[in-house]
């Protein structure tokens, strides 16, 4: 989306009344430029398909398809999501699951005025952000970058940019290899021969956290862990798939943060 264009927004939802009420918010932002609402799961992916909206409020319960079965429809027909996904409903038992489904955010009917200014803005920020193709650092000091030894040098990259470090297998799973994935989405492999150790050496165990022998992540971005699976999920967009934390990780997380 490009910077100070209108957020393109739909709004998808089996009760009319909460449209309006919705509607009525939004409105009054000049951010948003409402382009279609629907009330069934059929027009909802008529209009979807069709405007390529920026934005989705999506609600969940819904007769005929929920909202989450009417996103997995979508996502089979597009190549790629084109558009963030709101889900509101007036049920909070939603909201793993509406993490799982990858939502940009998650809010409760009825909508209150200033969570919606915020999640907008919030929407808007990273919207700006990701089509700067020139990123513009402030001044930042030498204990703020991390020097990460890559096959052909050192890469120098803020610590605060890096959401999370993780080992991955290639050459078919014959060997692994660290590589730190940062907040605009791109990826520095690291050195064959780095290790765990040289990893939190490097970035400093103040805000990066073990959670597996195989990811260390900035817990800046870390937005929810849950007990009963052990599984931990990001901030968005890097929530599409937790992370699983095992139990001597948990256990030093918990004693990191003075959780009982």
């Amino acid at each position: 989306m490009e910077t100070g264009k209108r957020i393109a927004t739909v709004i998808i939802d089996d009760s009319k009344e909460a449209i309006f009420t919705l509607q009525g918010f939004l409105e009054l932002m000049p951010d948003i430029e409402i382009i279609g609402t629907a009330s069934n799961s059929a027009k909802a992916i008529k209009l979807i398909t069709e405007l390529s909206p920026d934005l989705v409020f999506l609600d969940i319960e819904m007769p005929g398809k929920t909202g989450f079965e009417l996103l997995n429809e979508l996502d089979k027909t597009m190549q790629q999501r084109h558009f963030k996904v709101i889900f509101h409903t007036a049920y909070d038992k939603y909201t793993l699951q509406a993490l799982r489904e990858a939502a940009f955010d998650f809010i409760l009917k009825p909508p209150r005025e200033s969570e919606l200014k915020g999640v907008i803005q919030r929407f808007r920020n990273q919207s700006a952000f990701s089509s700067n193709s020139v990123i513009k650092r402030p001044n930042i000091s030498s204990s703020q970058m991390a020097a990460l030894p890559t096959n052909t040098g050192l890469q120098f990259i803020p610590k605060s940019e890096i959401v999370y470090v993780e080992c991955q297998k290639t050459n078919m799973g014959l060997r692994s290899v660290w590589a730190a994935t940062l907040n605009n989405q791109h990826s520095v492999k690291l050195r064959s021969n780095t290790k765990a150790s040289d990893i939190i050496n490097y970035l400093g165990e103040e805000n990066f956290i073990p959670l597996s022998q195989s990811v260390i992540a900035n817990i800046t971005f870390v937005n929810l862990i849950e007990y009963k699976t052990q599984e931990c999920y990001l901030f968005p967009p890097f929530d599409s798939k937790p992370i699983k934390i095992s139990r001597q990780y948990m256990a030093a997380l918990k004693e990191k943060f003075d959780v009982i």
